[in-house]
């Protein structure tokens, strides 16, 4: 998208300089040349014939010409959807980019034309090749990656970036040249292989050349978005501010995602940013939670490990912790973990790379969309954290995969990635891998990362069991390890956990109480004797302890401590069995069934709420017949007796007691995982529970953990001797009969059990029961849970081995979920509606859209529908009319499947389109998405070709999603849909009302689904006119022709006034019309968009501004509108009814809540976004009005708190910050701070993957500089500094314990933090090590050999440098960053003569002009004004003391040009290095110097001048300009070519030399990096403070 800066501005236009004007018209010129020649080529193409040019050809009619060619080929080809979709995507960008060029010029000429007649000609030459489809649609795919960025900068092109365009342009004629001369080269081939054209190197050139003129365009796009900014501000640093890091991160993310594509992580398992969510990260967070303060540090003292960790190279590298299960290995390697993490020097490098990896962090289901082998899964979760350790490997692993991204296997992976990879030898670094739990796929990997035969092989840190060690290493002689068995050793940590859990314990957490010391110190003997580290026996002791208070019964636990895992599994399923309820046994065994069957793992709110569904199960059978006992039947099993007897209650008791608290107290057996999941609390568990009905056959010994089953004759044994020795009063009195009817009872009561062979027809059921309920399918989860995996829960389902009873209760449920408005629309109708398109694309949509893919698209859904109804146990209950022909429809041998099972739904979604009020996108897309592929089910031939997958439809590159998810309908298939509901809905007998809403439906759909299509507005817009004719009261019509471009402000006004007026009327005729959302809804948008007319006409403001309050008061809330009212008025500087307009939407803060996904993103952002420009903190302070605005933030964010929203939450808080900050009497800092510090504070509580970090750490930095400021206040107590300095640090990571690559987002913060601790000249072991990791990735980037990102480094030092004042390489460093824009000045100047001189020949065979490509570059040239031009071509030139030229983009702050010299491949020029901060004067190279400024970081430069006025207090200070003139300065030396005479390549100049001996003047580039090492690294100092290394 293009930048919200570049809207068209007439103020900009107006005051355009003669200069600016001149140069507009040279490029017009340029254009209009470049078009002459591309219009020769498209000739030549022609055959020399310019009659074979048809200046007419528009997209329709490319596209009807791809068709006759399919048709004519004898071999139709598979790609063919795809290659049409592809084209049509190209062909519309091409005539939106044509549009853009032609709108310039001054002469008329059609640009799309002549490219759609190129890419004709290409089709017409590769005719009849097999695989040309596939071939070129790679292809165009390619171009269209270039051209749709055009697309987005429509009506907001200067003449540059027009002429980017028009270059994009003719490169893809020739392209289509280049193609078809390629077609004369295969002429002897009739087939031939994939990337045909891309392996071409006439073409990858070509496209190399767009692939500049996009980075050209980028920067140009920055310079206009500045330019239109300045103009209308003057304040640079708009601009400057971040761009550093913004490119740094750009590149790094470019780096990041290849790698994590190249690592095969799945899509799911991705963020927004394509990059991998750290599950691992949490796992290990969540297990740290757990730990026992003070437990583990045994280890840092062991004899084995230190080696491991400290020798340079250990003799073995693999250290394996081995225990029993239980023992606490996992806890100990987090532990372990933790304190390697927290050395100041782990290793016996000064860096360690720990990459780890959790099993049950990874846990997932069989079911999992992931298919990784466990090798698989460990070796992209160790490589990713590995490779995104450090900057230097990251780029290291990015260069491989560039050179070559294909891997035989995980092990070649490894090889090539990393033991193959130069940085696995960087003499500073070790790396350490820890894995929880061993498995054999590991072994081959531990082979070859232990057999490299460098000094440098990875150390490797396992957990397992010993049995497990014996088998798989014992074995192998290649791999050398040690072991350190943790049951000689973790004594300690279990005391410390006994005396942990126990000062939790109500009963023993005092010692102070007679006895309890001595109580304590006895379970601490006996649970450390008997459990024998055993963590599962110790916390079942331990938990039973917790329960009970009376000395027996502590006895009791205490004597039971040293059964056997098995005797107290059994024991607690029997007490369990005994002791609970039969409600409460049928919930365990329904939360059995969810966490054995369930798809996907469930956290403790989302189980609970599936538990809630199984009360409405009885009530939904039909028959009210008492249910009988049951038979069924299992291959090898007799006929057993179905335990169905004893129904569930029709309701279910709720319980009041928290859920989580609820499994933790009563139903033990279950336990909540680090990643928060309920599964069992060991997977021992499942193994002692009974399978239910198979205990007799497979000689399961029930009494073990089901009721204790008392015989007949034992009892009468028993009822004879008490009838023998009670009298019959006492007998009846103790009511032993009832006692003694129970246990006879116990072999029919409910028990604990598994139930396979009814799971997944029993989640199949609560799927059913919650997507044909409305009050159950209205909670997102369930629902969402329910249409997801429906399908795969009946697929699994053995129908002859399934109970009958339950059976039966499913098929009314199918008949509802097919032929009822509930069950359709929870299956395929969307319900997010109020979160923007961009939320609802990432979120609901994909749901929706699988299901599609399952039930509607391919065959899975219907067949297996027909498969259950096919069973006679499942039609059982389907007894009326419309149920029993559902079944016939089904049932019938012969019938379309999809007919009958879809065909009421199909009416629905009809229904929806076009006799219901619904309108938004999504909607109409959903229902002509079902529509579409309905009809195409329908229709024997093209049905026969659809694939029956679902797989086939789901990914963005089939084919079958390029043709049924495509948001691009045809007319044709809108006609198609269109024709088909008036069958459906019979619409011939329709009302002139009922048929003026259908044409205004009609024209809606039109609107929002062909509006690419050529000639389609005249279609819509006749529509609507119709629908008005038909019905001058068809409101919804008179407002949509309102907004139409060609109805002018008055008719608009008089069409929405006279809709209103009627609305009126029937409002006070019919009090109740208003209650239907739907008619509130439209009569708030009529109103509305009166109000945006009647303020355009600008005649009555006041009225406008009221019209639009008023708005406000009926059911409807749509923020992105109310952002374009409040933008009216800030453009009209209406301030004080902005106000109003707020006051009044805060009185309307209860209807905000479904829409605060809007309120945020699409109201918020869009106003506070601009710096300098925010809406809200202008009219707040225009009015003094601030309490009005902080009204509205307070209600937001109360309302973000209740729903837990806290991405959301977070972007609000940030948008209030940068509010207050906006207030002209800078008196909000307080609140600021205040704000900030509760935004990152809940972020890092709730952090989730679908926030963007760019957000945080700008708030991030902007707390850490406002701290720093107020620590050294004058007059501040020692403490309040300490406080301030405490905060800076809390907002920082430790340096190495970092699981990314946050050096570039954290730079302010951390140089905030240094800078702190370097002014109070104090030590601190973060600060040391933030240099530490800084420095290293300076001098790692400067010892590679790449030299483009020296200047990145150099930037980087500078910062640092300046931050500590170390005055000598500050400045050696700032005359490096002159040296490498004088070598790029130089360089590109050179070109431009040579350019000039010879007038090179483009690609094309034509000449550019160099001289417009000389001045239209000059940045550096001393202009006065943006846009003029200077001849001069000196390296040292005079700074200008304009605005930044509108060639400034990116490399104002990193010396790399922001133009792309040519096409043709000749050097970038250089743009402005560095800018005085005071007066915007701008140095390409510095010719004189300037004065940098340590307390602001290295951010502020200042020349003399503005510097002298600075320290008078003089200087006109500029919004968020905070230098003062307290703070403490640096020069920086201008440019002295002087000191580069005869200097050796690999050196760096001294600036201080004096100019003495030319070997003084500099040294090696070595010798300087050695020097910064010993100043700034551990190995040269150790321990010494901040301030010192200066």
């Amino acid at each position: 998208m293009a930048p919200p800066a570049l809207q068209a501005s007439s103020s900009v236009l107006s005051t355009s300089s003669t200069a600016e004007k001149a140069a507009d018209l040279s490029d017009q010129k340029e254009i209009e040349a470049i078009w002459k020649e591309v219009h020769n080529k498209v000739v030549e193409l022609a055959g020399g014939d310019p009659k074979r040019v048809q200046t007419t050809l528009d997209i329709n009619s490319v596209l009807q010409y791809i068709d006759n060619v399919q048709q004519s080929d004898k071999k139709k080809s598979e790609k063919f959807g795809l290659f049409k979709s592809v084209v049509s995507r190209t062909l519309q960008c091409i005539n939106t980019v044509g549009g853009i060029v032609a709108d310039g010029a001054s002469n008329v000429f059609a640009p799309a034309g002549m490219c759609y007649n190129a890419l004709t000609f290409v089709i017409q030459a590769w005719q009849g090749y097999e695989g040309i489809f596939e071939n070129l649609a790679e292809l165009l795919e390619k171009c269209t990656e270039f051209l749709e960025r055009l697309e987005s900068y429509e009506g907001r092109m200067d003449s540059r970036l027009r002429r980017v365009a028009v270059q994009n342009l003719r490169l893809f004629v020739e392209i289509c040249d280049r193609t078809i001369k390629l077609r004369k080269k295969h002429s002897k081939f009739l087939a031939f292989t994939k990337q045909l054209f891309l392996n071409d190197n006439g073409i990858n050139d070509l496209l190399s050349m767009m692939d500049r003129l996009n980075a050209k365009e980028s920067l140009l796009v920055n310079a206009q978005t500045y330019k239109l900014v300045s103009d209308s501000a003057g304040d640079i640093k708009l601009m400057l501010d971040g761009q550093k890091e913004q490119k740094k991160e750009q590149e790094a993310k470019k780096w990041r995602s290849t790698i994590a594509k190249a690592l095969g992580f799945p899509p799911n398992l991705l963020d927004n940013d394509g990059e991998p969510i750290p599950n691992w990260q949490r796992a290990f967070d969540a297990r740290k939670n757990t730990l026992v303060d003070e437990t583990g540090k045994w280890i840092l003292e062991h004899e084995d490990f230190l080696e491991w960790t400290k020798s340079s190279s250990p003799t073995k590298p693999v250290m394996i912790l081995r225990g029993k299960n239980g023992s606490g290995k996992t806890s100990m390697m987090a532990n372990t973990l933790r304190y390697l993490r927290k050395m100041n020097r782990a290793g016996p490098t000064s860096r360690t790379v720990t990459a780890y990896f959790f099993m049950e962090g990874e846990k997932r289901k069989t079911e999992d969309e992931d298919a990784a082998s466990i090798l698989e899964l460990v070796s992209r979760t160790l490589l990713w954290q590995i490779f995104t350790a450090y900057e230097a490997m990251t780029k290291a692993v990015y260069q491989i995969l560039e050179k070559s991204p294909d891997f035989d296997s995980s092990v070649d992976l490894w090889q090539q990635l990393f033991i193959d990879n130069k940085e696995r030898m960087n003499p500073d670094t070790t790396f350490f891998l820890f894995i929880d739990g061993l498995d054999r796929e590991l072994v081959p990997l531990f082979e070859r990362l232990t057999s490299v035969s460098d000094n440098k092989k990875p150390r490797i840190f396992l957990t397992a069991r010993p049995e497990t060690v014996t088998e798989l290493f014992e074995q192998e002689d290649g791999i050398k390890f040690e072991t350190i068995p943790i049951a000689e050793h973790n004594t300690d940590d279990i005391n410390k956990y006994i005396i942990y859990r126990m000062d939790n314990m109500p009963i023993l957490k005092d010692p102070s109480r007679p006895g309890i010391s001595e109580w304590r110190g006895k379970i601490m003997e006996t649970l450390s004797y008997k459990c024998d580290g055993d963590y599962f026996k110790l916390n079942t002791s331990l938990n039973a302890l917790a329960k009970v208070d009376l000395v027996d019964d502590i006895n009791e636990v205490l004597a039971d401590a040293d059964k056997t895992r098995a005797d107290q599994i059994d024991a607690e399923i029997r007490r369990l069995n005994n002791i609970r309820t039969i409600k409460e046994i049928e919930e365990i065994n329904e939360i059995i069934q969810w966490v054995e069957a369930g798809r996907r793992w469930f956290e403790v709110d989302m189980l609970e709420d599936l538990l809630t569904v199984k009360h409405r199960r009885n009530s939904l059978v039909q028959a009210p017949a008492p249910i009988m006992p049951l038979t069924r039947r299992k291959t090898g099993f007799t006929d057993i007796e179905s335990t169905t007897q004893e129904a569930a209650p029709v309701t279910m008791t709720i319980s009041l007691l928290p859920f989580a608290q609820k499994l933790a107290e009563k139903y033990p057996i279950f336990g909540i995982t680090d990643s928060g999941y309920v599964d069992w609390r060991t997977s021992e568990i499942k193994d002692r529970i009974p399978s239910k009905g198979l205990e007799r056959e497979a000689g399961l010994d029930v009494a073990r953990s089901g009721p204790q089953v008392i015989q007949e004759s034992e009892l009468a044994i028993v009822r004879h001797f008490l009838n023998n020795v009670c009298p019959p009063d006492l007998y009846e009195r103790f009511e032993f009969e009832q006692f003694f009817k129970a246990k006879l009872g116990a072999k029919h009561k409910e028990y604990i059990c598994l139930d396979p062979d009814n799971a997944d027809l029993k989640i199949t059921l609560t799927c059913l029961i919650i997507l044909t309920e409305e009050e159950l399918r209205n909670k997102t989860n369930l629902r969402r849970y329910a249409m997801y995996w429906l399908l795969e829960h009946m697929q699994a389902v053995d129908l002859s081995a399934a109970d009958r009873e339950l059976k039966a209760q499913v098929g009314p449920l199918l008949v509802k979920l097919f032929t009822e408005e509930c069950g359709i629309d929870s299956m395929f109708w969307p319900f997010n509606l109020s979160v923007s398109v961009n939320t609802w694309d990432l979120d609901e949509y994909i749901e929706l859209r699988d299901t599609r893919c399952e039930w509607l698209y391919s065959m899975s859904g219907v067949q297996e529908i027909s498969r259950w109804l096919h069973d006679s146990s499942v039609t059982k209950y389907i007894k009326d009319g419309p149920g029993m022909s559902f079944i016939e429809a089904v049932k019938t041998p012969s019938a379309n499947l999809h007919e009958a099972l879809l065909s009421r739904a199909a009416k629905h979604m009809a229904n929806h389109l076009f006799r219901r009020v619904e309108f938004l996108p999504r909607q109409f897309w959903c229902a002509c998405w079902f529509i579409r592929g309905y009809l195409s089910r329908l229709n024997p031939e093209k049905s026969a070709q659809m694939p029956s997958k679902p797989e086939d439809y789901r990914e963005p590159n089939t084919a079958g999603f390029q043709e049924f998810e495509s948001r691009e309908f045809t007319l044709d298939q809108v006609k198609e849909i269109e024709a088909w509901a008036a069958t459906a809905l019979d619409n011939t007998n329709d009302t002139p009302e009922q048929k003026s809403s259908w044409e205004i439906h009609g024209a809606l759909i039109t609107f929002q689904l062909c509006h690419s299509e050529e000639g389609v507005a005249e279609i819509y817009q006749a529509r609507a006119q119709k629908a008005v004719d038909l019905n001058p009261k068809n409101w919804h019509a008179c407002h949509f022709l309102s907004k139409q471009a060609n109805t002018s402000t008055e008719e608009a006004i008089k069409l929405l006034s006279r809709a209103k007026e009627d609305i009126d009327s029937i409002r006070s005729d019919n009090k109740e019309w208003i209650e239907d959302s739907a008619n509130s809804s439209l009569l708030a948008r009529i109103t509305l968009d009166l109000g945006d007319r009647l303020w355009d006409l600008g005649k009555d403001y006041p009225l406008a501004a009221r019209t639009h309050r008023e708005s406000l008061q009926y059911d409807y809330v749509h923020f992105k509108d109310y952002t374009k009212v409040l933008t009216r008025y800030q453009n009209s500087g209406a301030w004080a009814e902005l106000i109003a307009f707020v006051e009044e939407l805060n009185r309307t803060s209860e209807t905000w809540a479904a829409y605060f996904d809007e309120l945020v993103n699409e109201f918020v952002v869009v106003l506070t976004g601009d710096e300098d420009s925010n809406i809200l903190a202008q009219a707040a302070d225009a009015t003094k009005r601030w309490d009005v605005i902080e009204a509205f933030f307070t209600l937001a964010i109360d309302m973000g708190i209740q729903q837990e929203a806290h991405d959301l939450l977070f972007l609000l808080r940030y948008g209030f910050a940068r509010t207050l900050e906006n207030a002209a009497d800078g008196t909000q800092q307080d609140k600021v701070v205040a704000i900030q510090e509760t935004a990152l504070e809940d972020i890092k509580l709730h952090r989730t993957d679908s926030l963007s970090r760019h957000p945080i750490d700008n708030m991030t930095d902007a707390l850490a500089r406002t701290y720093l400021d107020k620590a050294f206040q004058p007059n501040l107590s020692i403490e309040a500094i300490d406080t301030y300095g405490s905060r800076i640090a809390n907002l920082l990571p430790e340096p190495e314990a970092s699981d990314g690559n946050d050096l570039w987002a954290n730079t302010i913060t951390v140089c905030c933090l240094i800078r702190y601790h370097h002014k109070r000249k104090s030590d601190s072991k973060l600060a040391r090590g933030w240099i530490d990791k800084i420095m290293r990735e300076i001098i790692e980037l400067l010892s590679d050999d790449d030299d483009d990102n020296d200047d990145s480094a150099y930037w980087l030092l500078a910062r640092l440098l300046t931050t500590v004042e170390d005055t000598k390489n500050t400045r050696i460093t700032w005359t490096l960053r002159n040296m490498i824009q004088r070598d790029a000045l130089l360089k590109w100047e050179k070109w431009v003569a040579k350019s000039t001189s010879e007038e090179p020949a483009t690609p094309n065979g034509t000449t550019t002009n160099g001289t417009s490509n000389l001045t239209n570059g000059s940045a550096h040239t001393g202009a006065e004004t943006p846009g003029s031009h200077s001849g001069t071509s000196t390296p040292k030139q005079n700074g200008s003391k304009s605005k930044p030229p509108s060639e400034a983009g990116f490399g104002a702050e990193h010396g790399k040009a922001t133009d792309a010299a040519s096409v043709d491949g000749g050097p970038i020029q250089p743009t402005w290095l560095v800018s005085c901060d005071g007066c915007y004067k701008q140095w390409t190279v510095m010719d004189e110097p300037l004065y940098t400024c340590a307390d602001c970081l290295g951010v502020i430069q200042l020349d003399k001048e503005c510097h002298a006025q600075l320290l008078k207090g003089e200087l006109k200070k500029k919004q968020r300009f905070e230098c003062r003139k307290e703070h403490s300065f640096m020069e920086i030396p201008k440019l002295d070519a002087g000191l580069f005479e005869g200097m050796p390549k690999g050196c760096v100049p001294l600036p201080d030399s004096g100019g003495g001996d030319k070997a003084k003047r500099w040294i090696t580039l070595d010798e300087w990096k050695g020097e910064l090492r010993k100043l700034y690294l551990d190995e040269g100092v150790d321990g010494k403070e901040v301030g010192a290394r200066a």
